[in-house]
């Protein structure tokens, strides 16, 4: 289902596990931020130091919640669908390198039984 320019579509389809963390209000909150940016992309290009402004298709946390972000209308942005993409992407492997240096990280420490 395709959103008109300015129209809020409530098509999103969440698993059990995710809409735990996204309850209370995010529904309120999505369409707050969604009417507030009028439904156009609010990704800075740096071309031009200006929003997007192309057809919205998904309003995103600015900050991550996984980063420490918080679930408000202040940390929300509508972002089309190519924005949308490359964030993700950019925050997958962002999210990944952490992992990758956490574990190794732990397998760096000594076992407490080693006599190395």
């Amino acid at each position: 289902m395709r959103a008109r320019r300015g129209e809020y579509v409530a098509s999103w389809n969440w698993s059990a596990e995710r809409s735990d963390a996204y309850s209370g209000g995010w529904e309120r909150i999505r369409s707050s931020a969604w009417h507030r940016d009028n439904g156009l992309c609010q990704h800075i290009r740096f071309d031009t130091g200006l929003p997007c402004y192309a057809g919205g298709k998904a309003v995103d946390h600015i900050k991550p919640l996984s980063q420490g972000g918080s679930l408000s209308l202040s940390n929300t942005q509508v972002l089309c669908g190519y924005h949308h993409a490359q964030k993700t992407a950019s925050e997958a492997t962002t999210g990944k390198a952490a992992r990758r240096q956490a574990k190794q990280q732990a397998m760096r420490k000594k076992h407490p039984g080693s006599l190395a």
